[in-house]
């Protein structure tokens, strides 16, 4: 799918026969899982080629930051699916040039969606491909500050479920809510991880547009990309925090489970201790001599009884005394 939007903040489908050939008031080029004949008609229009899908993966800079025929070359990371269980990364190419901002990408991000709405609803005119390319950039920071808010906020909800458990309770649902809090935090871990390699891609892309654009972008918009790349520096210092907090916590929960596991070798340990005596009485008049003369008085199965009961409760007692049960 392909959409196209003029100078005058008009959105056409690809499929519109009228606009074949395209505009020359075309400011924004989006390829959604373009076709090749897709690819093929865009570049003969741009008179300059895209990125292959391929390229779109290499991860040495020089491979997704450069410029070709008057075109910045951009290609980033930007998260996708922070809304479902599974969210990833997808590279996203950013063409760039005077007259018309192109963008190659094989997923969907919410930034994407919430532009073509914004332009539905309301476009100030005349837009450029500069005023387009940070309205996406200020979309995407936008959500990935959401994203880590919605961390933040998960962060605090499972800080509070840690420490008001007790692990001194050995039981199976402790475990299990020590074990659900670790598989969280190694779910949001791994959020965080993602989110920061989005931000720092996107940061290099700022500065790289920055260093190369400023013969033709429109002075007015030089402050608002300074200010998101400052809204980028921001929140990974607050991804450095946030990973803190999480080692944090993972320390915690593991020190929890590391004192109910003690616990629980404990209550074998006492355990053991409180049958040793017992055990010593019954071992001793369970032996095969010949001569054991208190085997013959009719007291003595009683007096035995009462002896292991006895060499039980006194090991009960002294554990209670020295507060270890």
């Amino acid at each position: 799918m392909v959409r196209l939007l003029t100078q005058q903040g008009q959105l056409i489908g690809w499929n519109d026969e009228k606009v074949r050939p395209f505009p020359d008031n075309l400011v924004f080029l989006d390829l959604l899982n373009p076709s090749r004949a897709e690819e093929l008609e865009a570049e003969s229009w741009l008179e300059y080629t895209l990125p292959t899908r391929e390229e779109m993966q290499e991860i040495e800079e020089s491979s997704r930051l450069y410029a070709e025929k008057g075109a910045l070359y951009m290609t980033a990371w930007i998260p996708v699916g922070l809304d479902t269980p599974e969210p990833d990364n997808t590279a996203i190419s950013f063409v760039l040039a005077p007259d018309c901002l192109t963008t190659v990408r094989y997923a969907d991000p919410m930034a994407f969606r919430i532009l073509v709405d914004q332009v539905k609803r309301q476009c100030p005119c005349p837009m450029s491909s500069d005023a387009v390319f940070l309205a996406l950039c200020e979309l995407i920071v936008a959500r990935i500050a959401d994203a880590l808010q919605m961390i933040e906020s998960d962060l605090k909800k499972l800080a509070r479920e840690v420490f008001r458990l007790d692990p001194h309770r050995a039981n199976a649902a402790v475990e299990k809510d020590l074990g659900d809090v670790v598989k969280t935090l190694g779910r949001r871990s791994a959020l965080v991880a993602n989110l920061r390699e989005s931000l720092l891609s996107v940061s290099r892309m700022l500065q790289f547009f920055l260093s190369n654009a400023a013969t033709w972008m429109r002075g007015d918009l030089a402050a608002q990309f300074r200010s998101v790349m400052r809204d980028v520096k921001s929140l990974d210092e607050y991804t450095n925090q946030q990973t803190q907090e999480m080692t944090f916590l993972l320390e915690s929960t593991l020190g929890l489970i590391n004192i109910q596991q003690n616990q629980i070798i404990k209550i074998f340990t006492i355990a053991s201790v409180l049958f040793m005596p017992p055990t010593l009485i019954a071992s001793i008049y369970g032996m095969n001599f010949d001569y054991m003369p208190e085997l013959k008085q009719p007291f003595a199965y009683p007096l035995v009884i009462c002896a292991l009961v006895i060499s039980a409760l006194i090991p009960i007692w002294w554990f209670k005394r020295k507060k270890l049960l």
